[in-house]
């Protein structure tokens, strides 16, 4: 006996094979876009825990000179001014700044 060697083809419509095809080839582009999305976006997440991490460690070092800033200012006083060439002013009037340390808040939101 001989085996049998035939195949069934069934269209419910001229054309099917042909939709089918884009069908699946649009799947596949979903699937792909899909995943480069949550791979892009995790990789952001990544990216902001890293910028947050930097940002803090720029932020102690700016408060350690705004530290010595301070402390190094304290050393000259008016004579030591007179020498370096500046002049003294008759009508004197300060502004307290809060130093970039003070003025910076900390966000965690991840």
């Amino acid at each position: 006996m001989q085996p049998l060697n035939f195949s069934i083809r069934v269209h419910a419509f001229r054309g099917e094979e042909h939709a089918l095809h884009f069908l699946g080839i649009a799947l596949g582009v979903c699937i792909f876009a899909y995943v480069g999305f949550v791979s892009f976006s995790i990789m952001n997440v990544i990216a902001y825990r890293e910028a947050v991490a930097e940002s803090e460690s720029l932020r102690s070092e700016l408060g350690l000179l705004e530290q010595e800033y301070f402390e190094l200012s304290k050393g000259i006083g008016e004579d030591r001014a007179v020498s370096l060439g500046l002049v003294p002013v008759d009508d004197r009037s300060f502004v307290r700044m809060p130093g970039a340390l003070g003025a910076a808040e900390s966000r965690n939101d991840l």
